[in-house]
């Protein structure tokens, strides 16, 4: 059975699987050279792509297929410095997001405020557990996210979380249900999926 895909299509210059542009990851060439990851896909020139998967980036430079692509037109890659480009796009992409939860007053922050959310059963997309909580609150608050059915991950510490919510340290912040929360889930995941393939 064929399925329809609506929009403009690319192949992931890795494993060759046709899908959707918006699906895939676009890189580009920069005027000196250099591979940048276009995470928005912004960014002016001739674009290559691969699936959102650091694997197929990996697979992409040991096949030396963005020298192909662009043809020679770009420096020799280093995997390491791509990846971390990567990670960095993603990263930048969460925090806009969650600014942007944050301005439509979609989000709970501080531990007090979310536990008695997930005690209440709210309607929580997900909470997000800075990496330096403190180990009792954050299991306190994963158990009561299990048993809610609610995802949890841990993300950044707690002074990043504070700024991104304009108020001081935050170790935990929760998302309500709706369309923000899974976008934001969507790259929650992709930083999920690379932290694990790293």
């Amino acid at each position: 059975m064929t399925v329809n895909v609506k929009g403009p299509q690319r192949t992931c210059v890795a494993c060759r699987q046709v899908k959707s542009k918006k699906e895939l990851l676009r890189y580009v060439v920069a005027p000196d050279g250099a591979v940048l990851v276009d995470y928005l896909q912004r960014l002016p020139g001739r674009g290559a792509y691969t699936c959102r998967s650091k694997q197929c980036l990996l697979d992409a430079v040991k096949k030396n297929s963005f020298q192909r692509c662009f043809k020679g037109q770009c420096n020799s890659i280093d995997d390491l410095e791509i990846s971390q480009q990567l990670m960095t796009s993603v990263e930048q992409k969460i925090k806009s997001l969650i600014g942007m939860s944050r301005k439509s007053g979609q989000f709970i922050a501080g531990s007090n405020a979310v536990i008695e959310s997930l005690k209440k059963a709210s309607q929580l997309a997900f909470v997000v557990l800075a990496v330096d909580i403190s180990p009792s609150i954050g299991r306190k608050i994963e158990t009561l996210a299990v048993r809610g059915n609610v995802d949890t991950v841990c993300l950044f510490n707690k002074q990043i979380i504070g700024q991104m919510l304009g108020k001081e340290e935050r170790s935990v912040m929760a998302v309500q249900t709706g369309l923000l929360a899974d976008s934001l889930l969507n790259e929650l995941n992709m930083y999920r999926q690379l932290v694990r393939e790293n």
